[in-house]
């Protein structure tokens, strides 16, 4: 068994931000992590999103893919990557404020991460995993291809959170 659990909790309408996620968590792995991959429920009504084929489509196969995160997951974790979408970090940013009223996680790692290569995007993810007590990752660097990105980023946080449980 591994030594550094991560937790890739991503929010996604399309499966772009899915894949990236994906990526960071094959990232973790390759770096000999054990990872829980859990999808954050959307915040829009059902009647908006059933009015896009495209995200009703992809929401149904991801609730049938993902669970919701749980609880018990970031109690686990040494690693929470945040994955978004460009779209809407409304719903990762929700997520990290429901951490913020458990202090048990304050000092593991947040990781946000954003599809699209555009890191203005995490700047509300930035603040909500720090007042959760998060330590908060540099965002991967840029990059032509962000699934290689991503799972750089998987191992990079691997890394940092095995460091510094040694160090602990």
């Amino acid at each position: 068994m591994s030594d550094v659990n991560v937790l890739v909790v991503f929010y996604s309408r399309h499966g772009v931000t899915e894949k990236l996620a994906l990526a960071a968590g094959l990232g973790a792995i390759q770096a000999k992590a054990n990872i829980r991959l859990r999808r954050a429920a959307d915040i829009a009504d059902r009647q908006t999103i059933d009015a896009n084929a495209s995200w009703r489509e992809n929401l149904d196969r991801m609730n049938r893919d993902y669970v919701a995160p749980r609880p018990a997951d970031p109690v686990w974790a040494d690693v929470i990557v945040l994955a978004t979408s460009p779209q809407s970090s409304g719903e990762i940013e929700q997520y990290c404020a429901l951490l913020r009223s458990d202090r048990a996680h304050a000092g593991k790692i947040a990781a946000p991460l954003a599809s699209g290569g555009d890191d203005a995007i995490l700047t509300p993810i930035y603040t909500a995993a720090a007042r959760a007590g998060l330590i908060v990752a540099p965002p991967p660097t840029a990059s032509p291809d962000p699934i290689a990105a991503a799972r750089t980023f998987g191992q990079r946080v691997t890394s940092m959170a095995r460091a510094l449980k040694r160090a602990g």
